[in-house]
């Protein structure tokens, strides 16, 4: 069966969210809540993405932004991912936390872009709480700067109701409206549609991206759409390292061959390769030794900023080969 489509482009924008596994809460106490807006941060600096509005429920979470370098799967990944991981140390618990991989729907930012800061703003509302006294949504710091954390992008809606305290004031009543009929009907929907959009949108998605946007179930989430090949990532990583390829074609023990996990990681992250394909190419022979590299590179680069640093550097190097 295959995933749910996803797709990643430079500057496209998102309405991303998750559920807590059978519903269960993911924010027990204001802690949490305070831990998960904190790595937003963090995320919104490693991964270099914008938020412009968020929503913090018991047992799920909702956000609005944008990724100029094209990278939702690795951004997404990193905070559901890093959030797990503090939120089990915290409750002494074990196992995952979110019922599986986020939800991201691509928006039409021209047409959708206000509607869907209010449907994350309004959140609250459904629990009967009055959304301009709900501490743990974006809205309130869009009141109260103060309030607003230095990450949130607040200038890119507040400047489309213009300045001062009249803009101030015509944002506060568009967000008072309710939603619309036709947007609350589509995130009724059984099954979640991936674009939210106009036609003109949705055909401009599907011959831009066109059958590059689709994700089938052996393809790891974090692929983009704009592919490599192997040899050019292994060249890449080799550059980034000041290492030659053969180094990282090489089979050795210990730290000294980062360069050669990284290259492994990122033909199945970012390439989006078969084991057996990157396998033949590094020289390993059974598939499970690069699923374990790969795993290995994965789970380090939440903790080691360096390494995440260094994957960051490669990929952009892959990215200005790409351009024409």
């Amino acid at each position: 069966m295959s995933r749910p489509l996803r797709i990643e482009y430079p500057g496209a924008y998102y309405h991303g969210m998750n559920r807590g596994l059978a519903r269960s809460k993911v924010f027990l106490n204001d802690d949490d809540r305070e831990r998960f807006l904190k790595l937003i941060g963090e995320t919104c600096r490693q991964w270099g993405i914008e938020v412009y509005a968020y929503c913090l429920m018991d047992n799920h979470y909702h956000l609005l932004l944008q990724t100029p370098q094209g990278n939702l799967s690795r951004a997404m990944r990193h905070l559901d991912g890093v959030y797990t991981q503090g939120f089990n140390r915290a409750h002494r618990r074990d196992g995952p936390l979110f019922r599986g991989r986020y939800r991201a729907i691509l928006i039409d930012a021209e047409e959708y872009f206000l509607a869907v800061a209010r449907y994350i703003h309004r959140n609250p509302q459904a629990g009967e709480v009055e959304i301009e006294r709900y501490r743990w949504s974006s809205h309130r710091g869009y009141l109260h700067p103060r309030y607003s954390p230095s990450w949130l992008n607040t200038n890119a809606m507040l400047s489309r109701f213009g300045r001062g305290s009249r803009g101030l004031n015509e944002y506060r009543t568009f967000m008072r409206s309710g939603v619309q009929k036709e947007l609350m009907e589509f995130y009724r929907e059984g099954y979640q549609r991936p674009i939210l959009g106009g036609k003109e949108f949705v055909r401009w998605v599907k011959e831009t991206i066109g059958e590059k946007a689709r994700v089938r179930a052996e393809v790891p989430q974090s692929r983009e759409i704009f592919g490599h090949a192997l040899e050019e990532i292994v060249e890449a990583t080799a550059q980034i390292y000041g290492k030659a390829v053969s180094e990282l074609l090489k089979r050795r023990r210990g730290r000294e061959n980062e360069a050669r996990a990284m290259a492994i990681y990122l033909c199945r992250a970012v390439g989006g390769h078969k084991l057996e394909d990157i396998g033949k190419v590094m020289g390993l022979k059974n598939y499970s030794s690069v699923s374990s590299a790969y795993l290995a590179v994965k789970q380090r680069l939440e903790l080691e900023k360096g390494l995440a640093s260094s994957a960051r550097k490669v990929e952009r190097l892959l990215k200005s080969r790409k351009q024409p």
